[in-house]
C-alpha cells in the first residue's frame, strides 16, 4: 500500500515535463520561483465531498494538522454497492498542499486529481482514475502555476475540455482540450476585472471554475457590488454576468461564490454573503439555462468558520461549520436552491460529512492518520460509528 507524501521519481519527472513545456509557444508555462499566492483567510476549505451515480467521493487532511509540513490530503471513495470507506489517493507526489478533485461526469466512475503545491512543488501534477479510484494512470499533464486553493479549481468534460483556475496573476483560468500539458489562458483577473460584466459585479477574487452544456466554462468571483452573485460566462468570446441578483437583507451585501458545480443540466453555486466577515449562506442553481433559484439565507454566527462543505447528488450542499462555542453545526440544501435544514452535530473530530445518492450523511472523522466513519441514523437523530481506515503516513517525508 503507498506510503502517504513519500517522495517519487515521478516528483523528478513532472519537473522535467515543466520545463519542456517552456519550450512550446501554445502553452502557459510554470513560473521559475516558489508560488507568492497564499489561500486567502476566508477562503473555502479544500476539505469536500462529492456525491455521483456510483458513489461518493471524499477530500480530507490528515496526520498533524498544526504542522503544514505533516499534513498530508488524501482522497477515499465509498461506491454505491459498499458500506465503508476505502482509501483512493493517488500516488507519487507529496500532497501536503491540498488535493483538488472533479469526479467526472455523473454516470461514470472517472476522476481527475490534482495536487496543489506546497513548498518546491510550484506546479500542479495530475492523476486520472478510470475506476472510481481503484488505480491511477500516472502522470497524465500538470497544470503550471499551481491550481488555486479552492475545491472548484478544476473541471473536465466529455468534450474533452478542461478548465483549472491557477494562482498566478491573481488568478488565471487556463484551458485545455485533450493534452493535459498543453493549455492555453482562457482570461486573468484583470481582464474579466475590465469586462462590462467584470464591472458590474465588481470582480474581487477569482473563486471557483466550472463547465456547463449549455452555458460553457462558468467563473465564480468575489463582487463588491451589492447582492451580486459572480457567476460569468464565456459567451461568443465575451463573458456575461450570468449570476442572479440577491433580495431581502442581501441586497446591501457583497458576495462571494464559494462554490460552483456544474452536472446532468444543473449549475449550483454556493454564495457567502457579507461584508467583513461572512454573515450567512444562499445556495443558488440554474437547470438547464434557465431562470436561478435561490434558498433563503443561512445566518452564521460571528466567529464562525466552514470546516468543509460537500455536494449531494442532486446539486445541493452540505456545509459542516465550526461555531465559536458550542458544538458544530450541520446543515443541508433541500435540493439545488432549496430551503437549509439542520442536522444532528456530527461526532467530535469530523472533517468533513458526505451525503449518498440514497440520502444517507456519512460523517468523516479524523484522528491523525486514522479515518472513522460515522453513518446518521436521521429518523433517531444518532450517529453509529460503521468502519475505521487506518491510513499508511510516513511523517516527515514532505517535499
Amino acid at each position: 500500500m503507498r506510503r502517504a507524501g513519500a517522495r517519487s521519481p515521478l516528483v523528478l519527472v513532472l519537473a522535467l515535463v515543466a520545463a519542456a513545456l517552456a519550450a512550446c509557444g501554445n502553452t502557459v508555462t510554470p513560473p521559475p520561483t516558489a508560488l507568492r499566492v497564499p489561500a486567502s483567510s476566508d477562503t473555502v476549505p479544500l476539505g469536500t465531498t462529492f456525491a455521483t451515480a456510483t458513489g461518493v467521493v471524499a477530500v480530507v487532511a490528515m496526520g498533524k494538522l498544526r504542522d503544514p509540513q505533516n499534513t498530508f490530503w488524501q482522497l477515499f471513495v465509498r461506491p454505491n454497492a459498499s458500506a465503508t470507506w476505502t482509501l483512493a489517493t493517488p500516488p507519487g507526489v507529496a500532497d501536503n498542499g491540498g488535493l483538488v478533485v472533479d469526479p467526472g461526469p455523473l454516470t461514470g466512475a472517472e476522476m481527475l486529481a490534482g495536487v496543489e503545491p506546497s513548498r518546491d512543488l510550484v506546479f500542479s501534477p495530475l492523476a486520472r482514475s478510470l475506476d472510481g479510484g481503484v488505480s491511477w494512470l500516472q502522470s497524465p499533464g500538470l497544470v503550471p502555476g499551481g491550481l488555486a486553493p479552492v475545491p472548484d479549481a478544476l473541471v473536465e468534460d466529455s468534450a474533452p475540455e478542461t478548465v483549472a483556475l491557477v494562482r498566478a496573476g491573481g488568478g488565471e483560468v487556463l484551458r485545455g482540450t485533450g493534452n493535459l500539458s498543453h493549455w492555453s489562458k482562457l482570461v486573468g483577473h484583470a481582464e474579466l476585472a475590465s469586462s462590462a460584466a467584470g464591472r458590474s459585479c465588481g470582480v474581487g477574487a477569482l473563486t471557483a471554475v466550472a463547465l456547463d452544456a449549455t452555458r460553457g466554462a462558468l467563473v465564480g468571483t468575489a463582487c463588491a457590488s451589492q447582492g451580486v452573485v459572480g457567476i460569468i460566462a464565456s459567451a461568443g468570446g465575451r463573458w456575461a454576468l450570468i449570476g442572479p441578483r440577491l433580495s431581502g437583507r442581501a441586497v446591501t451585501a457583497p458576495t462571494k461564490v464559494l462554490r460552483l458545480v456544474a452536472g446532468d443540466g444543473v449549475v449550483s453555486g454556493l454564495v457567502a454573503v457579507g461584508k467583513t466577515s461572512m454573515t450567512s449562506l444562499v445556495g443558488v442553481a440554474s437547470i438547464s439555462g434557465g431562470a436561478w433559484s435561490r434558498s433563503a439565507p443561512l445566518a452564521i454566527e460571528p466567529g464562525s468558520r466552514i470546516v468543509s462543505t460537500g455536494v449531494e447528488s442532486g446539486g445541493g450542499f452540505v456545509v459542516l461549520l465550526s461555531p465559536p462555542h458550542g458544538s458544530a453545526g450541520l446543515y443541508m440544501e433541500t435540493g439545488p436552491g432549496g430551503d437549509w435544514h439542520s442536522l444532528p452535530s456530527p461526532p467530535s473530530g469530523t472533517a468533513t460529512v458526505a451525503v449518498g445518492t440514497g440520502g444517507e450523511v456519512d460523517a468523516l472523522a479524523v484522528a491523525s492518520a486514522r479515518l472513522t466513519e460515522w453513518r446518521l441514523d436521521q429518523a433517531a437523530g444518532t450517529w453509529t460509528k460503521i468502519g475505521t481506515v487506518n491510513v499508511p503516513i510516513q511523517f516527515g517525508s514532505s517535499s
